[in-house]
């Protein structure tokens, strides 16, 4: 028979996926002194929500990535809704071509990430342009495109940690 805090326990470790996202999200949405350091900010988020829908899609449906999305638009100050289709087409992407991208080794996943960061990143770089009516130097969004790539390997490591951590008993 299982127990309320058997069920307590299994729900709590259900969520870790969007709780660890919803964390990186606040986290990445904290303004450090560094001049620019907005424009150039590793996109983090979009990290986790790439690397639950490869390993754990189960774990984050879509309304949860909707919903982080929506925090990402709220805390940043982007366009309301933005975020919140980038997160979800990562996942729709990422979930559909999982099965062929899974077992390759963390090169492969890493270069299907640079292509998913490739497009997130030309799309934001576009959206921009286009609300500033005019063109934007896509310097910045190439050194955040760079950081973002440079920076998924500890991310991926982190996250790995919090799945054999919480989620290994379900």
């Amino acid at each position: 028979m299982i127990t309320f805090w058997q069920r307590v326990d299994h729900f709590v470790r259900h969520l870790s996926p969007f709780a660890t996202t919803v964390l990186l999200v606040v986290l990445n949405a904290i303004p450090l002194p560094i001049p620019d350091y907005r424009t150039v900010v590793p996109l983090v988020p979009l990290m986790a929500i790439y690397y639950w829908a490869m390993y754990r899609p189960d774990l984050m449906p879509v309304l949860a990535v909707f919903i982080v999305g929506l925090l990402e638009d709220v805390l940043t100050g982007a366009p309301l809704g933005f975020n919140a289709f980038l997160f979800l087409a990562t996942h729709g992407i990422v979930r559909s071509q999982r099965r062929f991208i899974l077992g390759h080794g963390f090169f492969a996943i890493w270069a299907v990430f640079v292509v998913i960061v490739a497009g997130v990143g030309g799309l934001s770089w576009l959206v921009a342009t286009i609300l500033y009516q005019g063109a934007v130097p896509p310097a910045p969004a190439v050194a955040q495109l760079g950081l973002t790539l440079a920076v998924f390997p500890c991310v991926a490591w982190f996250l790995l940690k919090v799945q054999r951590t919480f989620l290994m008993r379900l």
